[in-house]
């Protein structure tokens, strides 16, 4: 089936059969010892993750929704607060918002997939407490 806007992208198939081995080893490696959550390479990977980024602490989650919702939490955003997020999305970048009580405004995208910035200044409200730029199919919102 065409769609007019694709959602797989033959770069996330190339990446996938380029590393296949390595992903289903790894799999096969962490499922067959029982070792899915809390073990030595969720903690491996969480102290190598705040190595990487220069912080305290990184936590791996079981989701980019989880991490979403998380990430919202954590910046105290809820009810009477709103949202700007693109209207071209997954649904994670609004079901983050509503989960923690708040109101998501829908920002038309561009051509290019992207959130229209020219668009962001009359869209916030004293209400806004943050915008959600979603880098879509590899490409950067700017």
């Amino acid at each position: 089936m065409n769609y007019k806007i694709p959602f797989i992208r033959n770069s996330y198939i190339r990446f996938a059969e380029q590393h296949k081995e390595e992903l289903i080893g790894a799999f096969w490696d962490r499922l067959s010892k029982g070792e899915l959550i809390l073990r030595d390479e969720v903690k491996k990977f969480e102290d190598t993750l705040a190595k990487y980024t220069q912080t305290k602490y990184a936590i791996g989650v079981g989701s980019g929704t989880d991490a979403l919702v998380l990430s919202v939490k954590a910046l105290g955003i809820g009810p009477g607060d709103e949202v700007i997020v693109p209207s071209h999305t997954f649904i994670s970048s609004i079901y983050c918002i509503v989960a923690n009580g708040a109101t998501p405004i829908l920002i038309d995208v561009r051509e290019d997939e992207l959130m229209d910035t020219d668009q962001l200044e009359k869209l916030i409200t004293p209400r806004t407490k943050a915008i959600i730029p979603v880098h879509f199919h590899g490409k950067i919102c700017h």
